[in-house]
């Protein structure tokens, strides 16, 4: 190895320049973005999903509308002439629907008997054929009130007597 010489007086070291001093400005205006949005991000989803002071609303209590009279078609079983006996009763929270239902209840009967009668009593005998004539008659209900507003009010129909023959 080659020994290190040593330097003249004239010659001094060259020193490397000094590191120009960085900005921290993009450093800082990162920090207030990122603090401004989840300062944001806090308030947004404290308001979204905080209840509110009074608390839920309940549901207002059901009310239920009797379409009378009863409905009485028959019924196809082979060659076996049947009848099917049924009272439908409507249930919405709002008692103001079943205006619009008793202006439309031709239609509304009309829909009903053709639906019934269309049903086997092979399907009828069993609970869930019944459970599948439950849900058409209420969408067919719906569709026969010609009013989008009023259907959607309307929850639910029940069966309160169901007599086949």
């Amino acid at each position: 190895p080659e020994a290190a010489m040593p330097l003249e007086d004239d010659e001094a070291p060259v020193a490397a320049p000094p590191p120009k001093p960085r900005s921290k400005l993009p450093l800082i205006l990162v920090a207030l973005v990122l603090a401004a949005g989840m300062g944001f991000g806090g308030w947004y989803f404290g308001h979204l999903g905080a209840p509110s002071a009074e608390g839920p609303q309940p549901l207002p209590p059901p009310v239920y509308h009797r379409l009378d009279p009863a409905f009485v078609v028959n019924v196809s079983d082979r060659d076996t002439l049947r009848y099917l006996q049924a009272e439908v009763q409507v249930m919405a929270r709002d008692a103001a629907v079943f205006e619009i239902l008793d202006a439309q209840a031709p239609a509304v009967r009309d829909a009903l008997l053709t639906l019934f009668a269309g049903y086997p009593y092979s399907e009828l005998i069993s609970v869930e054929g019944r459970e599948r004539l439950r849900i058409d008659t209420l969408n067919r209900l719906r569709e026969a009130l010609g009013d989008e507003t009023a259907a959607a009010q309307i929850e639910a129909i029940y069966f309160t007597s169901f007599v086949m023959q």
